[in-house]
């Protein structure tokens, strides 16, 4: 795997998330691959919305839950344009 153009197609995934849903919080880099044909990167990006996350440490502790939403994002490799995202499905459960 070409780990700085990973680098730079996670980041831009993320950067991406961040713009296209302005309530996403907390938005992280869970897993990114090459397709099949690699020509694309799979970049699987998680986040919690605004009106899901804890609103202080204390309620966080009290057992209310965060609920994590993923979005599988696909990168072009060779231009890391944006091809398109959609929710992820884990295939070994789908």
């Amino acid at each position: 795997m070409d780990v700085p153009s990973a680098k730079e197609a996670a980041k831009k995934a993320v950067e991406t998330v961040i713009e296209l849903i302005p309530e996403a919080r907390y938005v992280a880099l869970e897993g990114i691959e090459l397709s099949e044909d690699e020509t694309c990167w799979e970049v699987i990006v998680g986040y919690v919305r605004e009106g899901d996350a804890p609103v202080t440490a204390l309620s966080a502790l009290g057992g209310g839950r965060t609920y994590r939403t993923y979005k599988t994002l696909v990168l072009r490799r060779d231009t890391l344009e944006f091809v398109k995202m959609e929710p992820y499905r884990d295939s070994e459960h789908a």
